[in-house]
């Protein structure tokens, strides 16, 4: 006897044996038993989640003479009827390679005939998508009014690509990924019905790499369980994954944390010479680098992982900041794509971890980081300033705004970090575009690079907000905007336009 593989072996027969799309099957239920069934319904989802079976089952389910509780009874006449592969009430059509306006025509034609076993004929039109625009237009008068024995089931896991005239005129559903806690729970039932032992690490790396799919967990379960005669480990399933060392990950990724380029090199070409995948080692740092960053944020119950690794990467996320990690994820997340068509995917690979190395400067997350680290700096500069305290008491209060030294670097450096935390943040942006600032005899004197940022400075609001700010700080300071030389004098243009537009009305002179 063939084997069958165990997503087809443990297809759901039932509503309640969908696992997490309850907002679907119970409004499927309720449908059902008050008998208010739709003409026209849009499965739409990722793949893997269910909207393929939901079709099947709901299309036993509007038919079966015993249904129970929504769900198809299995044992009436009808059910059997369907059951039977030659049955032509439930047409399942794969619209991939059955898009074209001609086999919608023939679509058309053959609703006319009524039912054969059952009350309704039901068409299950799968990646609908496919479908080309002839098609589509060919399909919208059918859809909108198909006899009262027709209903059809439209299912697509890219349903942007649908026109909008389908998209009115049919019930939609979304089809959410299914929790890595309903995989695991799905995948243990499974095991266990078919007699498997099994590690509880291992069937929870199994539904946490089947991201969301009920189909992908199970067809990673299905291999997992040829390779093991016996209980299935973790490590057995990091081999059928192709997975990567993971002290080997562990130091690729601390290299790329540290910036070393040498050892980003090497341990990638080490990791490719063992045979690995360069993008199964992206997904590996990229899965490495989320550990640490839910280690380092205390959601250590995210982690699966063997008791010894975790405790290695938690020696290593003390030495990493949540920062510096939330880059690393950002830039390596976005290079899966770039490997797929790449004709060099170990070069991608590698400028990718060099790229993410160097992330201080080109991700805006590490640059506030070291905004922060600048800001802390002045202030501790500012703060040896203050004279020194004549009594226990003065010694023990902390230094005061007022008492800081009064000069440029101090000044402006305290002003462009008030705007960042109190805003607003066009003034921050301007301030902190603005390199030439100094202080001279109680004034700061600001020179704008461009005649843009001299006006920006010359309103009235900005320049009240940045006195405001003055003031909250305790320095005893005005502010002064001076032109940059060679520039022209924006007053006296202002002024001369102003003229010309006396009281609203411009003077114009007309010569022959």
């Amino acid at each position: 006897m063939s084997y069958t593989a165990l997503y087809r072996k443990y297809r759901p027969q039932k509503f309640e044996d969908v696992i997490g799309q309850d907002h679907i099957t119970q409004t499927l239920i309720n449908q059902l038993k008050s008998e208010r069934v739709g003409h026209a319904y849009l499965f739409t989802g990722s793949r893997g989640t269910g909207k393929t079976t939901c079709a099947k089952i709901f299309a036993r389910a509007v038919n079966c003479l015993h249904p129970q509780n929504g769900s198809p009874c299995g044992e009436c006449d009808v059910c059997r009827a369907l059951a039977d592969v030659s049955n032509i009430d439930i047409l399942e059509i794969d619209a991939a390679s059955n898009n074209r306006v001609d086999e919608v025509r023939e679509i058309r034609e053959r609703v006319k005939y009524p039912p054969v076993n059952g009350k309704y004929k039901v068409y299950i039109i799968d990646e609908v998508h496919m479908l080309t625009d002839s098609a589509f237009n060919a399909l919208l008068k059918t859809l909108e009014e198909p006899p009262p024995f027709v209903i059809f089931i439209l299912a697509t896991t890219e349903v942007h690509k649908l026109p909008a005239t389908i998209l009115s005129r049919c019930m939609r559903f979304d089809f959410r990924l299914v929790s890595s806690e309903l995989l695991a729970q799905n995948i243990q039932k499974i095991f266990d019905a078919e007699g498997k032992a099994f590690e509880p690490d291992a069937v929870r790396y199994i539904a946490g790499a089947g991201e969301g799919s009920v189909r992908d967990s199970l067809s990673i379960a299905d291999m997992c369980v040829s390779r093991s005669a016996g209980k299935l480990t973790l490590s057995d399933v990091l081999d059928v994954l192709g997975a990567a060392d993971r002290g080997k990950i562990r130091a690729l990724t601390k290299s790329v944390l540290e910036g070393n380029a040498r050892d980003i090199l090497l341990c990638i070409d080490e990791l490719t010479r063992l045979g690995k995948s360069v993008s199964r080692i992206g997904k590996d740092v990229l899965g490495c680098a989320r550990d640490l960053l839910a280690l380092k944020t205390g959601a250590d119950v995210l982690v699966i992982d063997t008791p010894e690794n975790i405790e290695q990467l938690r020696a290593l996320a003390e030495q990493a900041d949540a920062d510096s990690l939330t880059a690393v994820i950002r830039m390596l997340g976005a290079v899966d794509a770039e490997l797929r068509y790449s004709v060099s995917p170990k070069i991608v690979l590698e400028t990718a971890c060099l790229r993410a190395g160097k992330r201080a400067d080109a991700q805006p997350d590490a640059l506030l980081a070291r905004i922060a680290k600048l800001e802390k700096r002045i202030e501790e500069l500012a703060a040896r300033g203050v004279a020194a305290p004549s009594s226990p008491a003065a010694a023990a209060a902390p230094p005061v705004e007022e008492s800081a030294p009064a000069d440029d670097r101090n000044v402006w450096g305290r002003l462009i970090t008030h705007f960042r935390k109190n805003g607003p943040m066009s003034v921050y942006s301007l301030l902190c575009n603005t390199h030439d600032a100094a202080l001279e005899k109680g004034e700061l004197c600001v020179c704008p690079a461009s005649d843009a940022e001299f006006l920006q400075f010359s309103d009235p609001e900005t320049q009240e907000q940045i006195a405001r700010a003055l003031h909250e700080m305790g320095a005893n300071v005005t502010l002064r905007i001076e032109k940059r030389a060679g520039k022209p004098d924006m007053d006296n243009e202002i002024d001369r336009i102003k003229k010309m537009m006396a009281g609203g009305k411009a003077k114009v002179e007309v010569r022959r």
